[in-house]
């Protein structure tokens, strides 16, 4: 069996991966009960973003980096759509170009051979990215992350061009998607600072045409650079605080990283390991962290994909020249460290962290897959065994199986037809507040214990399980309880005196 028999123009494949991809994301992002945390900032941020971007940028945490917002608003303002269908259309859109940036960089990777089998490989690819379990669950988020995935591969795709053309058009194209991707998050200014690196180590041309190429690679940025930075300095000093904080880990991240390890390291001596054990505190500490991480980037590529990439590695089934992987290879490296470095500073690591590194990673399993397809007539199981898995390892990024929170949105819906605007409200809950239409001015809610302090107050509502402790603060009655199969609950009280 092999999918060449039936040839498929590439066009056909980006417009029919295209389209599953926009019907992906309506699907999963109609399915989403709540808005997430993040994303309450991003469309409360955007709403304001009209009386000033100072306000807006003030609004909350997530905000001070204001360029996602600023585009949710701008969509509001051309469309009319609902700041919510808004930042949704916006996602959708950038992972329209995430699936077609992700093609565009396999389409190039298998150019050099095998031409008469791209289309198939091809194929394999769509299905990979469209399928890809992670990168699909955080669908029905309303984050930036999704619009710093689409600049970042693209930045990958046109980088790899250059390498191989050495054109100034592809050394300013990886320029300009890079600082856009900087835009979204600003992890992006790392990857923009460092793989210029990569130029020196490029051995297939001589010292004249490296230096020449670091400072292509550069050019675009440097220039932008320094009016952005006269900009924010003159008319954005609130942009300075995510800068001095790129500025910190460029100078002392790896003095903080090395802080906070010993600290925890003096930790697990103390709280974990006997008297005896203690001196190999930093050593076992050290595995721990290691493990947590290789089983964090697994999980986020899944375990089928997990096995087909080292598959992959193993046969070397990617064939491709020196300079390709090189850059491949320079974006794997700085992704791992940012993320480990992460790890190590904060002891977690959110799944969206580690999208980033996984897309790359999954460049090698449509090769994984075709060297399966090739072996259909001797081992028929094996292509249709990881396929199968496949399909089961997508379900749960399309599918919500886990536990309804329609109760929260229930409750809070509640709150907005029972309790008058003026009333005072307590949540220890922001989706709630957000629901309930009642979310302070200092985007923040209400975290104190001092259960005195609910005297202040008018209603309550409190977000938890029947053994939480937050509950048990309080011995009244309460007006209404909403609640989930497991018995997650939002239990509303009225003023207690």
């Amino acid at each position: 069996m092999r999918c060449v028999t039936i040839p498929i123009p590439r066009y056909v494949l980006y417009i029919i991966a295209g389209i599953v991809s926009m019907a992906c994301s309506v699907w999963i992002s109609s399915q989403a009960v709540l808005i997430n945390p993040d994303g309450i900032c991003y469309v409360q941020s955007a709403a304001v973003m009209k009386q000033s971007i100072h306000v807006a940028m003030g609004l909350c945490d997530q905000a001070k980096w204001p360029f996602y917002s600023w585009l949710i608003s701008k969509l509001v303002n051309l469309t009319q759509l609902s700041y919510v269908h808004a930042a949704y259309a916006l996602d959708g859109f950038f992972s329209l170009l995430t699936v077609l940036f992700f093609m565009g960089i396999l389409s190039f990777l298998i150019e050099p051979v095998q031409r008469s089998y791209s289309s198939c490989i091809l194929l394999l690819g769509a299905l990979v990215i469209l399928l890809a379990h992670e990168f699909n669950a955080v669908k029905a988020y309303i984050i930036r992350d999704h619009g710093f995935w689409a600049f970042y591969l693209l930045s990958i795709l046109v980088l790899l061009h250059y390498f191989r053309e050495r054109q100034w058009r592809y050394a300013i194209a990886w320029s300009a998607s890079s600082l856009i991707a900087a835009l979204f998050r600003i992890e992006g200014a790392i990857f923009l600072l460092v793989i210029p690196w990569i130029a020196w180590l490029d051995s297939s041309v001589g010292i004249a045409a490296r230096v020449k190429s670091f400072f292509k690679l550069n050019s675009l940025t440097i220039l932008i650079s320094s009016f952005l930075f006269v900009w924010v300095l003159i008319y954005q000093p609130h942009l300075n605080a995510r800068l001095s904080e790129l500025q910190f880990q460029l100078l002392h991240g790896a003095m903080v990283l090395k802080q906070n390890f010993q600290l925890k390291a003096a930790g697990v001596a103390h709280a974990v390991l006997s008297e005896n054990g203690a001196r190999d505190a930093a050593p076992v500490l050290f595995i721990t962290l290691l493990v947590w991480y290789i089983y964090s980037v697994m999980a986020n590529l899944s375990l089928i994909y997990s096995l087909l990439l080292v598959y992959a590695w193993v046969k070397k089934l990617m064939v491709t020249s020196y300079s390709t992987r090189l850059v491949l290879w320079s974006y794997i490296v700085v992704n791992i460290l940012v993320t480990a470095v992460f790890l190590g500073q904060n002891m977690f690591l959110s799944k969206r962290y580690l999208v980033a590194l996984s897309l790359i990673l999954m460049l090698w399993v449509p090769f994984a897959l075709y060297d399966f397809l090739k072996q259909w007539r001797q081992r028929n199981w094996l292509f249709l065994l990881a396929i199968i898995l496949i399909l089961i390892s997508s379900l749960g990024g399309i599918f919500n199986f886990g536990y309804s929170k329609q109760y929260i949105r229930e409750a809070g819906e509640w709150l907005t037809n029972h309790v008058p605007k003026n009333a005072k409200l307590y949540s220890n809950d922001l989706q709630l507040m957000y629901y309930a239409g009642h979310l302070e001015s200092n985007f923040k809610c209400n975290s104190h214990k001092d259960t005195k302090k609910y005297n202040n107050y008018n209603y309550i509502a409190l977000r938890g399980n029947p053994k939480s402790m937050v509950f048990q603060d309080i011995k009244s009655v309460p007006v209404q309880i909403f609640k989930n199969k497991r018995g997650d609950q939002v239990r509303i009280y009225r003023r207690i005196s």
